[in-house]
Protein backbone atom coordinates (compact mmCIF):
# COMPACT_ATOMS: atom_id res chain seq x y z
CA UNK A 1 0.00 0.00 0.00
CA UNK A 2 1.13 3.51 -0.82
CA UNK A 3 2.79 5.56 2.52
CA UNK A 4 0.52 8.81 3.83
CA UNK A 5 1.37 11.68 1.74
CA UNK A 6 -0.90 13.56 4.67
CA UNK A 7 -1.96 12.80 7.91
CA UNK A 8 -4.39 14.48 10.61
CA UNK A 9 -3.28 14.42 14.16
CA UNK A 10 -5.69 14.95 17.22
CA UNK A 11 -3.86 15.05 20.77
CA UNK A 12 -4.95 15.30 24.25
CA UNK A 13 -2.56 15.74 27.39
CA UNK A 14 -2.82 16.66 31.13
CA UNK A 15 -5.99 14.37 31.43
CA UNK A 16 -4.88 14.21 35.48
CA UNK A 17 -6.74 10.72 36.14
CA UNK A 18 -10.06 12.16 35.20
CA UNK A 19 -11.65 9.01 33.55
CA UNK A 20 -15.19 10.03 33.93
CA UNK A 21 -14.38 13.00 31.67
CA UNK A 22 -13.46 10.19 28.49
CA UNK A 23 -16.90 9.47 27.68
CA UNK A 24 -17.93 13.15 27.07
CA UNK A 25 -14.24 13.11 25.18
CA UNK A 26 -14.58 10.04 23.41
CA UNK A 27 -17.93 11.92 21.63
CA UNK A 28 -16.07 15.24 20.84
CA UNK A 29 -13.30 13.52 19.59
CA UNK A 30 -15.27 11.23 16.98
CA UNK A 31 -17.08 14.76 15.62
CA UNK A 32 -13.24 16.56 15.28
CA UNK A 33 -12.41 13.48 12.89
CA UNK A 34 -12.90 13.74 8.72
CA UNK A 35 -15.04 11.39 7.29
CA UNK A 36 -11.87 10.46 5.57
CA UNK A 37 -10.38 8.16 8.19
CA UNK A 38 -7.21 7.15 7.01
CA UNK A 39 -4.27 9.16 7.94
CA UNK A 40 -5.89 10.50 10.95
CA UNK A 41 -3.75 9.67 14.35
CA UNK A 42 -5.08 9.74 17.82
CA UNK A 43 -2.15 10.63 20.56
CA UNK A 44 -1.73 11.44 24.36
CA UNK A 45 1.08 13.55 25.37
CA UNK A 46 1.76 12.06 28.80
CA UNK A 47 0.13 13.50 32.09
CA UNK A 48 -2.88 10.89 31.62
CA UNK A 49 -2.82 9.85 35.14
CA UNK A 50 -2.28 11.40 38.95
CA UNK A 51 -1.11 9.70 42.25
CA UNK A 52 -3.57 11.72 44.15
CA UNK A 53 -6.58 9.58 42.40
CA UNK A 54 -7.16 6.67 43.73
CA UNK A 55 -7.60 4.42 40.44
CA UNK A 56 -3.88 5.67 39.32
CA UNK A 57 -2.32 5.14 42.56
CA UNK A 58 -3.91 1.10 42.97
CA UNK A 59 -3.15 0.15 38.83
CA UNK A 60 0.43 2.59 38.58
CA UNK A 61 -1.20 4.66 35.85
CA UNK A 62 -2.90 1.42 33.87
CA UNK A 63 -5.87 2.83 34.17
CA UNK A 64 -6.01 5.99 31.97
CA UNK A 65 -3.89 4.01 29.69
CA UNK A 66 -6.70 1.31 29.12
CA UNK A 67 -9.29 3.72 28.87
CA UNK A 68 -7.29 5.44 26.12
CA UNK A 69 -7.03 2.44 24.46
CA UNK A 70 -11.06 1.76 24.11
CA UNK A 71 -11.08 5.42 23.17
CA UNK A 72 -9.06 4.00 19.94
CA UNK A 73 -5.76 6.28 20.61
CA UNK A 74 -2.51 5.05 18.42
CA UNK A 75 0.01 5.84 20.86
CA UNK A 76 0.48 7.37 24.48
CA UNK A 77 3.10 9.11 26.13
CA UNK A 78 3.08 6.26 29.16
CA UNK A 79 6.08 7.95 30.78
CA UNK A 80 6.06 7.45 34.58
CA UNK A 81 3.12 4.55 33.92
CA UNK A 82 3.42 0.92 34.26
CA UNK A 83 2.05 -0.17 31.45
CA UNK A 84 3.91 -3.31 30.94
CA UNK A 85 1.34 -5.64 32.44
CA UNK A 86 -1.12 -4.23 30.07
CA UNK A 87 0.52 -4.17 27.19
CA UNK A 88 0.25 -7.25 25.44
CA UNK A 89 -3.69 -6.70 25.38
CA UNK A 90 -3.64 -3.26 23.98
CA UNK A 91 -3.80 -2.12 20.77
CA UNK A 92 -2.49 1.29 21.35
CA UNK A 93 1.39 1.75 21.47
CA UNK A 94 2.99 2.37 24.55
CA UNK A 95 5.54 5.53 23.95
CA UNK A 96 8.21 5.70 26.46
CA UNK A 97 12.63 6.17 26.70
CA UNK A 98 12.59 2.57 25.30
CA UNK A 99 9.77 2.14 22.90
CA UNK A 100 8.78 4.23 19.63
CA UNK A 101 5.75 3.88 17.46
CA UNK A 102 5.51 3.31 13.68
CA UNK A 103 2.56 4.49 11.85
CA UNK A 104 0.24 1.42 11.57
CA UNK A 105 -3.05 1.92 10.26
CA UNK A 106 -4.04 -1.56 8.06
CA UNK A 107 -3.55 -2.40 5.71
CA UNK A 108 -0.84 0.45 5.85
CA UNK A 109 2.57 0.19 7.82
CA UNK A 110 4.94 2.96 7.13
CA UNK A 111 7.99 2.67 9.87
CA UNK A 112 9.40 6.24 8.50
CA UNK A 113 6.50 7.95 10.40
CA UNK A 114 6.94 7.46 13.96
CA UNK A 115 6.20 8.81 17.84
CA UNK A 116 8.78 8.69 20.43
CA UNK A 117 8.89 10.86 23.39
CA UNK A 118 11.84 13.10 22.20
CA UNK A 119 13.75 13.55 18.80
CA UNK A 120 15.78 10.08 18.10
CA UNK A 121 15.66 8.94 14.30
CA UNK A 122 17.31 11.79 12.13
CA UNK A 123 16.46 9.43 9.03
CA UNK A 124 12.57 8.97 9.57
CA UNK A 125 10.33 11.19 7.90
CA UNK A 126 8.41 12.08 10.44
CA UNK A 127 9.13 12.21 13.74
CA UNK A 128 5.79 12.89 16.24
CA UNK A 129 7.02 14.21 19.57
CA UNK A 130 4.75 12.78 22.19
CA UNK A 131 6.11 15.25 24.96
CA UNK A 132 4.39 18.39 24.91
CA UNK A 133 5.90 21.58 23.61
CA UNK A 134 5.18 25.55 24.38
CA UNK A 135 4.27 25.28 20.32
CA UNK A 136 2.91 23.32 17.46
CA UNK A 137 5.89 23.52 15.31
CA UNK A 138 8.06 21.43 12.64
CA UNK A 139 11.51 21.45 13.12
CA UNK A 140 13.74 19.68 10.16
CA UNK A 141 11.88 16.43 11.00
CA UNK A 142 10.59 16.50 14.29
CA UNK A 143 6.62 18.09 14.59
CA UNK A 144 6.01 19.11 18.43
CA UNK A 145 2.76 19.35 19.52
CA UNK A 146 1.67 22.82 21.66
CA UNK A 147 0.38 21.64 25.02
CA UNK A 148 -3.21 21.33 26.00
CA UNK A 149 -5.36 21.24 28.68
CA UNK A 150 -7.80 18.31 30.35
CA UNK A 151 -11.04 18.88 28.09
CA UNK A 152 -8.95 20.17 24.73
CA UNK A 153 -8.13 18.72 21.65
CA UNK A 154 -5.21 19.90 19.95
CA UNK A 155 -5.54 19.53 15.93
CA UNK A 156 -2.71 19.73 13.38
CA UNK A 157 -2.60 18.64 9.23
CA UNK A 158 0.70 17.82 7.97
CA UNK A 159 1.49 17.48 4.67
CA UNK A 160 4.56 14.47 3.44
CA UNK A 161 4.70 15.16 -0.03
CA UNK A 162 8.35 16.56 0.71
CA UNK A 163 9.66 18.10 3.51
CA UNK A 164 7.23 17.58 6.15
CA UNK A 165 5.29 20.89 6.34
CA UNK A 166 1.88 21.79 8.31
CA UNK A 167 -1.02 23.06 6.98
CA UNK A 168 -3.43 24.18 9.80
CA UNK A 169 -3.51 23.57 13.76
CA UNK A 170 -5.50 24.47 16.04
CA UNK A 171 -6.70 23.83 19.60
CA UNK A 172 -10.49 23.02 20.13
CA UNK A 173 -12.66 23.28 23.63
CA UNK A 174 -14.96 20.81 24.49
CA UNK A 175 -18.55 21.96 24.51
CA UNK A 176 -20.08 21.85 28.18
CA UNK A 177 -23.23 20.20 26.66
CA UNK A 178 -21.44 17.20 25.26
CA UNK A 179 -22.96 14.02 25.74
CA UNK A 180 -21.03 11.03 27.01
CA UNK A 181 -20.57 8.06 24.83
CA UNK A 182 -22.45 5.24 26.16
CA UNK A 183 -20.12 2.33 24.78
CA UNK A 184 -16.81 4.26 26.07
CA UNK A 185 -18.71 5.00 29.27
CA UNK A 186 -19.45 1.23 29.92
CA UNK A 187 -15.45 0.87 29.32
CA UNK A 188 -14.82 3.27 32.40
CA UNK A 189 -17.07 1.64 34.59
CA UNK A 190 -15.39 -1.44 33.88
CA UNK A 191 -11.82 -0.17 34.79
CA UNK A 192 -13.39 1.80 37.76
CA UNK A 193 -14.62 -1.92 38.93
CA UNK A 194 -11.22 -3.71 38.25
CA UNK A 195 -9.68 -0.98 40.05
CA UNK A 196 -11.62 -1.09 43.34
CA UNK A 197 -11.35 -4.99 43.00
CA UNK A 198 -7.59 -4.68 43.15
CA UNK A 199 -8.48 -2.21 46.46
CA UNK A 200 -10.28 -5.49 47.92
CA UNK A 201 -7.45 -7.61 47.65
CA UNK A 202 -5.31 -5.18 49.49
Amino acid sequence: MEKPLSLTLLYTSHLGGDIRLLPRLYTFIQRLKPARRQGVLLFDLGHACADEVWHCRLTQGRSMLIALDGMGFHAANAAGADGRQVEAQMTMGLVDEGRDWFYHIPPVIDRSITATVGPADSAARLQICLSAADETRIQGNVLYLGDVRAGQVGLVRVDLHSAPRIIASGVHDMPSGTLPNPSLAATVEFVESEARYLQKKR
